[in-house]
C-alpha cells in the first residue's frame, strides 16, 4: 500500500477537519496518475462514471479515492509505469513519502498552513502539482538506463 487516509487520521489529525483533507494529497496525485494515463485502465470500468468525471475535472481526486478506493492507493491501482514510478517518488526510509511528499509540501507551502491537511482542493492547486509531478516523472524517466 502506497498512502491510506488511515496513516494519516491515527495521529495529531485536525479534529474540526473532515475526512476528506486526509485525502487531498493522496486525490491531486490520483487525478495527476489518471490524467496522465498512469493508472489501472480496470479503474475506467470499476468506477466509470467517475472516472470519466475525475477526467474531466468534475470531482476532485480526493472525493474520487475516498469513494471508489476506500480512501487508499495500492500498487494494484497503476499501470506498470505509474507503479514504478509511484514507488520511486514515494520512496523514504523513514515515512514512506518520500520525493513525493517533499514536491507537495513545498509546491503548496503547506507550513505556512494551520496543518498539512489545510490545504484547499482547486483546480489552481492541482495545476501547480501537475507541473511539478510532471518534471518529477520526466526526471525518472530520463534517469532510467535504456534497454539493451
Amino acid at each position: 500500500m502506497l498512502d491510506n487516509v488511515v496513516f494519516h487520521t491515527e495521529e495529531d489529525y485536525p479534529p474540526a477537519l473532515a475526512l476528506a483533507n486526509a485525502a487531498t494529497h493522496i486525490g491531486y496525485y490520483w487525478s495527476w496518475i489518471v490524467r496522465r494515463g498512469l493508472y489501472n485502465p480496470e479503474w475506467d470500468e470499476a468506477a466509470e462514471e467517475d472516472m470519466g468525471a475525475l477526467k474531466a475535472q468534475a470531482i476532485s481526486g480526493a472525493e474520487f479515492v475516498l469513494n471508489n478506493m476506500a480512501g487508499c492507493l495500492e500498487d494494484s491501482d497503476f499501470n506498470e509505469e505509474g507503479c514504478r514510478f509511484s514507488l520511486y517518488y514515494y520512496d523514504d526510509e523513514e515515512e514512506g513519502y518520500g520525493r513525493f511528499m517533499e514536491d507537495y509540501v513545498q509546491t503548496l507551502n503547506t507550513p505556512a498552513l494551520e496543518s498539512f491537511y489545510h490545504v484547499e482542493i482547486s483546480d489552481e492547486n492541482q495545476a501547480l502539482l501537475d507541473g511539478v509531478f510532471d518534471s518529477a516523472l520526466m526526471q525518472w524517466r530520463q534517469s532510467l538506463k535504456p534497454a539493451q
